[in-house]
């Protein structure tokens, strides 16, 4: 595939103190000056968590890989079970999502793990660019992941068969739609592909966090549906996970704790927005 159909934005551009970084400012009552207080994400979260970072700690404490770091998910749970990071910022554990077993085995060795939602990231759906299909309702979605709609013509579309693929590093595309709840069940898994060859799959259909989306994946073959006539963009889109941070509540470091207390309060929310908008500012 050409990668001049990609919208790709380097992770350089999101990392705090830096001068090229897009990152956005945000003026705050709050700064870290412990610079052994260390904060991992998944990676699809950096850079929310990167333009929290920027705004909060004092440049003087903060060294990269050091300060920041980002990971997957299985490494991130084992980092904070083992002490070697204070905070980690991923999904919320429901029902059959990946950090299930790695949650079980943190929970052995952590005294008191708290897991507290601090922002929402939406599920976008995308189809190719040529499709004429624009929105669909939630009962499509379900029926089109478990197979019992196979062809776009049944939703308005043309009369091809629905290829769906899987397009993240999970199981299958419906894995998504099951931890959300809209299926109460996972079909077998299905074909794979990377997300860069979606442009040339016209029929395609398939999932990924808006956060990598709007990063890493935005294509000019490639768009984001509407679900019940809302965009991923809007507050209201119904297919959204919650992200949570993690720690240990019986954590030593003060500032890990006034860390949480801040980011749950009405400015801490103002700020964890804004640093989530240098995610979409980007499209």
């Amino acid at each position: 595939m050409n990668q001049e159909n990609l919208l790709v934005v380097p992770t350089i551009k999101f990392v705090p103190f830096r001068k090229d970084n897009i990152l956005r400012k945000f003026k705050t009552s709050f700064r870290i000056t412990n610079p052994e207080l260390k904060i991992s994400s998944a990676s699809a979260f950096y850079p929310t968590m990167a333009g929290i970072c920027q705004n909060i700690f004092d440049p003087h404490c903060f060294t990269e890989r050091k300060s920041l770091d980002k990971t997957f998910n299985s490494k991130g749970f084992s980092d904070l079970a083992e002490g070697r990071i204070d905070m980690y910022i991923s999904l919320a554990s429901k029902k059959d999502l990946e950090p299930k077993k790695d949650l079980e085995q943190l929970q052995q060795k952590v005294n008191r793990l708290q897991c507290v939602p601090i922002f929402q990231d939406p599920l976008a759906v995308l189809v190719n660019r040529s499709n004429p299909v624009i929105n669909l309702n939630l009962s499509q979605l379900k029926s089109i992941y478990l197979g019992e709609i196979q062809n776009w013509q049944e939703v308005g579309g043309k009369d091809r068969v629905i290829q769906n693929y899987q397009l993240s590093a999970e199981k299958n595309v419906s894995r998504n739609a099951f931890n959300l709840g809209i299926t109460e069940c996972e079909p077998a898994n299905l074909p794979q592909s990377d997300i860069e060859s979606m442009p040339e799959l016209v029929n395609i259909i398939g999932d990924i966090f808006w956060s990598y989306y709007a990063r890493m994946y935005a294509s000019v073959q490639t768009r984001c549906i509407s679900i019940d006539g809302v965009s991923p963009t809007s507050k209201d889109y119904p297919l959204r996970f919650d992200i949570c941070m993690y720690y240990d509540a019986e954590n030593p470091k003060p500032q890990l704790h006034q860390l949480v207390e801040y980011l749950a309060s009405e400015e801490g929310k103002k700020l964890i927005e804004a640093a989530y908008q240098s995610e979409r500012q980007v499209l």
